[in-house]
């Protein structure tokens, strides 16, 4: 065989062993995947890949995009990259169990109105555009379906847990469940049915009633349903040691509960002293605490309020002096803003508003083994104390402002998500039924619908996840709902919302956190930004104070009879030469002063260049350019010996 032919069946072997070799990966390997992305983009977590192991039937993505009417925003095309990369890892991951499509949606076609149909949300770039479908549908074996209507860019974060949670509830079509304990009137069964109406409700009562299925539990309840699937604690009343333990029980074997405790409720004081259902012969108490459970958990809560002064929010007051209304800031009224959130755990990094509390108490931690804490809203390092009775009494802003220490001040917890294995506040079992006297005075019997023959716990059965806040009032309308519009101003309701919703999902969903988004900040760019722009506000501050210096003479000429009263108000009047010579210093180091900031703006322009410039080379050209020098090397390296050997 010659050499020729040889090179050709050479040639044409590899090839087709290359076609081979993809066809065999991407039927055989379809699932093997290495990322090697900073913040591993491209993989899910332990979490998704275990709900997807836990599928009992197929489902079936459809992602509805509409490729064309995107190309507008370029934005938006990078992200529908990313959806795509992400579904197509979840079907790769999936063991055949997820299917994922694709639909091409245009204008006046099936596929819009499949779209449409489907609940996708379209979107307009501009006035005139077509619209963009960019939304995703999924559908189970029994056509159960899920929505998301649409795909925002800004919760890139919470990309994962969206498709994660679609394909969680098609597994798990029934609402979450909820047992709530309260002594506020709270009623979300009352507040979903339309024959008794939400007037009298709270914005977060009939979200929580049309979200959720809701069971309030009566006054004397001595178990908790063992169907619930979260526990929800609001500002209780008394509790017996036989409640308390019940909760105990509960939170050990089910492990979900968001609790809301306050040292100081101003809701239960408001209720103009009106009769706690716990304890019809007590008024509603304005204090609430779970006694030795959150000793058990290494939580404290102590009996006095936290002000904090820096995100005090405005209330209307009337000055002592001179008797006129108007506004100041309250601190014992404040807004943790979002920035003082936790920005992972996505009960609080989608929140964007903040959140408003009153009157709110201070959460003290230990660390215990097994058991890992993390704090979800913070105060400010600017915060004192205030004894509860004297917090209820509601003293000014000014009486705060006249009591506020010098010095001192510390960053306060006021929510936090405590999560690991607990041991229970009663080791030595159910505590002693009450007395006969007692269960006459209003002791009820054990209630049959729950499972009283399972042996109590000493241990976590399951690993808890519990949300701790130290506040009910935040729950309150007059905290973040405008009474006029009815709209909201915080995120009040939509964190506890999340937070139930959230537990109320498997072990695996709950244990889902926020990704890093794709877009990368560049850091060095932003550098030379501030940088930049703190030299701008110096030289303008310059400029200011030369105004106001040239203001100062003016004033001192007008002073002085040496004015022409053309700065005092006589428009008429023409400048003295002294009035002359100042106004054109004035301008010409306002010129001056522009001139430089110019300067400036164009220097950073000049470096951002350069930077580019830089940065497309070494991603380029450098490559090619040392793959070219390498063998360039090889060949003048391979010549030499050449030469040397003949």
């Amino acid at each position: 065989m010659s050499a020729r032919r040889y090179a050709l069946f050479a040639a044409l072997a590899l090839l087709v062993s290359f076609v081979a070799s993809n066809l065999i990966v991407n039927s055989w390997f379809r699932s093997w995947r290495l990322d090697l992305t900073e913040n591993q983009l491209y993989s899910i977590s332990q979490g998704t890949r275990q709900t997807l192991r836990d599928l009992s039937e197929p489902v079936q993505l459809t992602l509805y995009y509409s490729r064309d009417a995107a190309r507008a925003a370029p934005q938006l095309q990078t992200y529908a990259s990313r959806v795509r990369e992400m579904l197509q890892t979840f079907q790769a991951q999936s063991g055949g169990k997820v299917r994922f499509s694709e639909v091409n949606v245009e204008p006046f076609t099936e596929a819009e109105d499949a779209a449409a149909e489907a609940g996708i949300q379209p979107l307009r770039l501009f006035e005139g555009a077509d619209p963009v479908y960019f939304g995703l549908t999924g559908a189970n074996a029994i056509d159960d379906s899920r929505t998301i209507p649409v795909f925002d860019p800004q919760r890139e974060p919470f990309l994962e847990y969206e498709i994660t949670r679609l394909i969680f509830e098609l597994e798990n079509p029934s609402r979450t469940r909820v047992a709530l304990i309260t002594s506020l009137p709270i009623d979300p069964a009352a507040a979903a049915d339309p024959t008794f109406g939400a007037s009298a409700q709270s914005v977060f009562a009939v979200e929580m009633g049309r979200l959720l299925d809701v069971t309030r539990l009566a006054p004397d309840f001595i178990a908790i349903p063992a169907d619930a699937d979260v526990l929800a604690i609001v500002h209780p009343g008394a509790l017996s040691p036989q409640q308390l333990f019940a909760i105990d029980q509960f939170i050990l074997r089910k492990g979900r509960a968001f609790i809301a405790l306050d040292p100081a409720s101003l809701t239960a004081q408001q209720s103009g002293g009106g009769f706690d259902p716990f304890s019809p012969v007590a008024p509603m108490p304005t204090s609430s605490t779970l006694g030795p459970l959150l000793g058990a958990w290494g939580v404290t809560m102590a009996p006095s309020v936290v002000l904090d002064g820096e995100g005090a929010l405005p209330v209307q007051v009337q000055d002592p002096v001179t008797g006129q209304t108007g506004q100041a800031p309250q601190p014992l009224f404040f807004q943790i803003p979002a920035e003082r959130l936790d920005r992972e755990d996505l009960m609080t990094a989608w929140l964007r508003r903040g959140i408003n509390f009153g009157l709110a108490g201070g959460l003290t931690y230990t660390r215990k083994d097994g058991v890992e804490i993390q704090p979800l809203a913070r105060t400010s390092g600017r915060t004192m104390r205030l004894p509860s009775e004297q917090a209820l009494m509601r003293p000014s802003p000014m009486d705060i402002n006249a009591m506020w220490p010098s010095s001192g001040g510390r960053v306060e917890t006021i929510a936090l998500r405590l999560s690991g294995q607990l041991t229970s506040a009663y080791p030595e079992g159910r505590p002693a039924d009450p007395a006969p006297e007692a269960a006459e005075a209003g002791a009820a019997p054990v209630e049959p619908e729950t499972e009283e023959a399972a042996p109590p716990l000493t241990q976590s059965a399951v690993p808890a996840q519990i949300v701790i806040v130290s506040d009910v009032d935040f729950l309150a309308d007059d905290f973040y709902v405008d009474p006029q519009s009815g709209a909201t101003a915080a995120d009040n309701a939509a964190f506890a919302l999340n937070a139930i919703d959230v537990l109320g999902g498997s072990d695996a969903l709950v244990s889902l956190r926020s990704r890093a988004p794709a877009q990368r900040r560049m850091e060095l760019v932003e550098d030379m930004e501030r940088d930049a722009q703190r030299r701008i506000e110096s030289r303008q501050q310059e400029l200011e104070a030369d105004l106001q210096q040239t203001q100062a003479r003016l004033e001192q000429l007008q002073a002085r009879g040496r004015g022409s009263g053309f700065f005092a108000g006589d428009l008429g009047a023409e400048l003295t030469p002294e009035e002359q010579q100042e106004v054109d210093r004035f301008r010409t180091r306002e010129g001056e002063i522009r001139t430089e900031l110019r300067g400036l703006v164009r220097d950073l322009r000049g470096d951002i260049d350069r930077l580019q410039a830089i940065v497309l080379f070494i991603n380029v050209w450098l490559a090619p350019l040392l793959i070219a020098g390498a063998g360039l090397f090889l060949f003048w390296r391979r010549q030499r010996r050449g030469s040397a050997r003949s």
